[in-house]
């Protein structure tokens, strides 16, 4: 069962001898501090109680960072990796960190007031996305929104390099066909698109 579960996801640097590097590789592209700040500019948090998670965590760095704005936020980290669960867990026992796979959350229905996904979706394989945004649908309460920050379609071509690399050699043709919102829709959000990012980065706002 195990040999089974580790060919269902994509490694979150594409090998798992990578992982240790996941954070210096983002920043080294351009995907480090300011693009977690656009990302965390756009979790608006009202509720000082708010139940949040993150659904596919990583490191836990954009998890810590919100946390930090909000101390006295609830918050759940899931990630399908074990090996950058353990990166996460050594940097705060403030979060409750679990392994799961996002079609298949632990949680049950109607236990989050707001759920983010940052640079996820593109490691999933389309049969699950789907899937995957219908669990995050299901465990979401009625008032509360979930927002996805990933590849969308590019608009510019010639910032499209991360684009052609995840629809090539990972999950990401689903994104770079701009199939994400409708998607999306399907497991029965109301999406809108809030902002774009460089390297055609959109940033998804999706209610119930």
């Amino acid at each position: 069962m195990r040999k089974k579960e580790t060919k269902q996801f994509i490694p979150a640097a594409r090998f798992h001898i990578l992982t240790p590097l996941f954070d210096s590789l983002l920043s080294l592209f351009g995907l480090g501090k300011k693009y977690r700040d656009f990302v965390l500019k756009h979790i608006e948090i009202t509720n000082p109680n708010a139940k949040v998670l993150d659904a596919g965590c990583g490191t836990g760095t954009l998890a810590m960072e919100l946390l930090q704005k909000h101390p006295g936020i609830h918050f759940n980290g899931v990630d399908a990796d074990e090996k950058i669960l353990t990166i996460a867990r050594k940097k705060t026992s403030k979060i409750k960190f679990s392994k799961a796979f996002l079609q298949k959350l632990p949680f049950e229905d109607d236990s989050f007031d707001i759920i983010y996904s940052s640079l996820v979706f593109h490691h999933i394989p389309s049969k699950d996305k789907v899937k995957s945004m219908k669990e995050i649908y299901r465990v979401l309460k009625s008032d509360g929104y979930f927002l996805l920050s990933d590849f969308g379609k590019p608009k510019n071509i010639f910032l499209a390099v991360f684009s052609w690399f995840t629809m090539f050699f990972e999950e990401g043709y689903d994104n770079y066909h701009g199939k994400i919102p409708l998607m999306l829709k399907e497991a029965g959000f109301h999406v809108e698109e809030v902002a774009r990012y460089k390297f055609n980065l959109s940033l998804l706002k999706c209610g119930k």
